[in-house]
């Protein structure tokens, strides 16, 4: 898959749960990614993945309930995501 390609999934998942502050993060990462091919937009997409309160530490829930299934998704999509823009990154 294509960075663009990891973004809409990553948003397809948040959305579903409603994690709505990081879904329209990737929708705007998704908007910047159609626009340019610039990738530059890459700094901003990895600058999510430090510090406190980041990316990384995102756990998702749906009313109150663990989303172990989606949680597992979004560890794999998140990795994957990561690694497509470090093999691109140029």
């Amino acid at each position: 898959m294509t960075v663009r390609e990891y973004c809409i999934e990553i948003y397809k998942l948040l959305n579903e749960v409603g994690e709505i502050h990081w879904a329209k993060s990737f929708k705007i990462f998704i908007s910047e990614l159609e626009e340019s091919e610039d990738k530059s937009i890459y700094r901003k997409i990895i600058s999510i993945y430090g510090g406190m309160g980041s990316f990384n530490d995102l756990v998702l829930y749906k009313n109150g309930i663990l989303c172990r299934k989606e949680n597992d998704e979004l560890a794999k999509l998140r990795s994957e995501l990561y690694l497509e823009i470090g093999n691109n990154w140029t």
